[in-house]
């Protein structure tokens, strides 16, 4: 039974991993600012996650019960929290160095998975993990210049601005460890509700910042939102939050890896962006490392006899 819950939450996180790495696409095709964005995903994704649990009878009077709503609630905050400190980033810094602090989340989560929940950290999971962020900054191919211009005396006021952009990406990855340790904690409630309360949550915080003057003018552009808050929101969240609560944390770390290798090939088929072999080699990289903790390959440094 439980092998094949895991099974199960495998497959959920892997789809839902792939649909975050089409994410990118849909938010440059509707044409909207970020605020609008994110505020219509809400919006729908709340009308589709609501729609369902009450169709499913998941609303129900015990799920409101303070402790549990209050933690849910939590994680709503940090969920949009980090949506808002990972696209400020950008602002501040190249997008490739703001996607590789932000891709730290994987180790945040497995060490602060393992100091909760004293999930064991051994040194096969480390190596996987360590193999697994090689593949990523080989991904991103990341310019060790820039990343020490970050740091030079020379950059000055510009230096500034580099580090608050750094400091933005690094927040919004605590920020969805916490929202993905949180939503561990409320594993007797549905996940559906889960991600009810949290985008509900978003709509109220986003409200101030919508921008109602400049809606969308072209029907291909109220598509590309409503697929982010029906599928890319309602459906995704579904699925992803069902599977946190059936994977250890050590395996939504490493699983979590295939968003950046999904959206680096959907770059590449709408936009038509080069990849080089070194990308390859790093998506290799990052499949061997997921592969390698799904089957639990390990390895031993004492030699048997």
């Amino acid at each position: 039974m439980q092998r094949s819950s895991t099974t199960i939450g495998t497959i959920e996180l892997v789809l839902a991993m792939i649909l975050s790495g089409t994410i990118g696409y849909f938010v440059i095709s509707s044409g909207q600012a970020f605020w609008n964005v994110v505020f219509f995903r809400c919006v729908i994704g709340a009308l589709v996650l609501g729609g369902y649990a009450y169709y499913a009878g998941l609303i129900r009077r015990e799920y409101f019960q303070r402790s549990v709503l209050l933690m849910i609630i939590l994680g709503g905050v940090t969920l949009v929290g980090n949506w808002i400190f990972l696209f400020a980033s950008f602002n501040y810094i190249p997008f490739s160095i703001a996607t590789v602090a932000y891709h730290m989340q994987p180790l945040f989560l497995v060490i602060t998975g393992a100091l909760i929940t004293k999930e064991k950290l051994s040194a096969s999971l480390l190596f996987w993990l360590a193999l697994a962020f090689i593949g990523l900054f080989l991904i991103v191919e990341l310019d060790l210049n820039e990343l020490n211009a970050l740091f030079s005396g020379e950059a000055s006021s510009d230096g500034s601005y580099a580090l608050f952009g750094l400091s933005l990406a690094l927040g919004a990855a605590l920020l969805y460890t916490v929202t993905t340790l949180v939503t561990k904690k409320v594993s007797q409630v549905p996940s559906t509700f889960v991600a009810l309360v949290q985008v509900v949550v978003g709509i109220f915080m986003l409200l101030p910042f919508a921008d109602f003057n400049n809606l969308p003018t072209q029907t291909s552009h109220w598509m590309d939102l409503l697929i982010l808050g029906a599928v890319l929101t309602g459906f995704m969240y579904i699925i992803m939050y069902d599977s946190f609560q059936k994977l250890p944390t050590s395996l939504i770390a490493l699983l979590s890896f295939i968003y950046p290798i999904t959206a680096l090939f959907v770059d590449h088929l709408a936009f038509s962006t080069h990849i080089s072999l070194t990308q390859i080699l790093g998506v290799i990289l990052i499949l061997l490392a997921v592969s390698a903790v799904k089957f639990n390959w390990a390895f031993s440094l004492t030699k048997n006899r």
